[in-house]
């Protein structure tokens, strides 16, 4: 019986919004749950301390994730609002743009050096890293 209840129109309601991608657009997913599930608490609650603290709770969270986020957005704009393929395009536009445009074979002899932070290492046709 439970095969029976469609739930196809949950796709097509998922379509209708398309939320951004980015970390901006990760986490309002996660803080529009929030508030969703603090709506319907406050909708089922009876007794009005609960209600307040419920909402000052929802609120709080709010505030807690809007300015982290946005200080994030002022530092980091294109992580903010790129995702994936969108970034890696925008960062390969950015070097682009400065007239270096990397050939293909140019990361097959990079690997990143183990235990650094960023050190880049060269790796010759059979020889050790450098």
């Amino acid at each position: 019986m439970a095969d029976d209840v469609p739930f196809s129109w949950m796709r097509e309601v998922g379509g209708v919004f398309r939320l951004g991608s980015g970390v901006l657009g990760k986490s309002v997913i996660g803080l529009g749950l929030l508030v969703v599930v603090g709506g319907i608490a406050i909708t089922h609650l009876h007794s009005d301390w609960a209600i307040l603290t419920i909402f000052g709770a929802v609120v709080l969270a709010f505030f807690v994730w809007f300015f982290p986020v946005l200080s994030f957005c002022k530092k980091h704009p294109d992580a903010a609002l790129l995702d994936g393929a969108e970034w890696t395009g925008y960062q390969r536009d950015r070097v682009a743009a400065k007239g270096y445009t990397p050939l293909p074979n140019d990361f097959e002899h990079q690997q990143l050096a183990p235990g650094t932070d960023s050190g880049i290492i060269q790796i010759g046709a059979g020889s050790e890293p450098k």
